[in-house]
């Protein structure tokens, strides 16, 4: 029996990297447990699948292309204003919303649509799908960025909350927050600066900056240095120079959640980091 190809997947993926960002999370995830593209694929049924358009600015994003249309996504490069953080203009969702509407009219079999994106600005199209009698399901991220006032679940069919979609809670439980992220950064910066070649992050250097950079309590310190520690965010490292051995600690980059955070950082994890450790 044919599977009738009725799905079409369309993704602002600059909305929801820089929604995951903030998780420490990567759409493109090396589980797939946790990957997007491919949790989509699995949930709706590879046979049913139409199309899965990717829109962002790949640019501005530390997202591979040939990874995604590895997976089967056709991505489409759509050059915002260049800017980051609040300053940043994304263009991806009106791209998305023009495709979207060319393929209501003209693929008439297409009767399921997806919308993954938090952005608001998606009620009309939400709408127009919806009116059309076509099914509208949506995923989102449930958390603050999501207007409480827009309603998205109102306008389709279905909503899914991608913290559970993709699991992220349970990653997010096992402390990979902002605190951990900062602390792990600020280790890795610390090996990388000239002045530091040939030294040890000792603890109690590491515990005295961590109150200095992170305006946190000693208490505070202390509590955050033993976490990174029991979690294998950071590893024992030792030098010996003039023939005394300095012990100290260094972030493991072996650990996917490390790379993943030095990653976001901005920094390039390369095989030749990943041997140095």
């Amino acid at each position: 029996m044919e599977h009738v190809k009725d799905t079409a997947i369309f993704i602002d993926l600059e909305n929801v990297y820089y929604g995951l960002k903030k998780y420490h999370m990567d759409p493109d995830h090396p589980d797939d447990k946790h990957n997007l593209f491919l949790r989509l694929q699995d949930y709706y049924g590879r046979d049913s699948i139409r199309m899965m358009e990717a829109y962002a600015d790949f640019e501005q994003i530390e997202l591979s292309m040939m990874s995604l249309q590895r997976k089967r996504v056709h991505v489409h490069q759509v050059y915002g204003n260049g800017r980051r953080g609040e300053e940043r203009k994304n263009a991806a969702d009106i791209q998305l919303c023009l495709d979207a509407m060319e393929v209501l009219y003209q693929i008439p079999e297409i009767n399921t649509f997806v919308i993954v994106s938090a952005d608001q600005d998606m009620i009309p199209l939400l709408d127009r799908l919806w009116s059309k009698g076509k099914r509208v399901e949506l995923f989102c991220l449930y958390d603050e960025s999501l207007s409480k006032s827009a309603q998205l679940h109102e306008f389709c069919d279905k909503t899914h909350n991608l913290f559970e979609f993709l699991g992220i809670n349970k990653l997010h439980n096992l402390q990979f927050d902002h605190l951990v992220h900062n602390a792990v950064v600020q280790i890795y910066e610390w090996y990388r600066d000239p002045n530091n070649t040939g030294k040890s992050y000792g603890s109690t250097w590491i515990k005295n900056d961590f109150l200095r950079k992170l305006h946190i309590s000693e208490v505070e310190a202390n509590h955050l240095f033993t976490r990174l520690v029991k979690g294998k965010y950071l590893i024992p490292y030792e030098i010996e120079m003039d023939e005394k051995v300095f012990y100290g600690y260094k972030v493991n980059l072996a650990h996917p959640q490390v790379q993943m955070m030095v990653k976001i950082a901005g920094y390039n994890i390369t095989k030749c980091s990943l041997d140095a450790g």
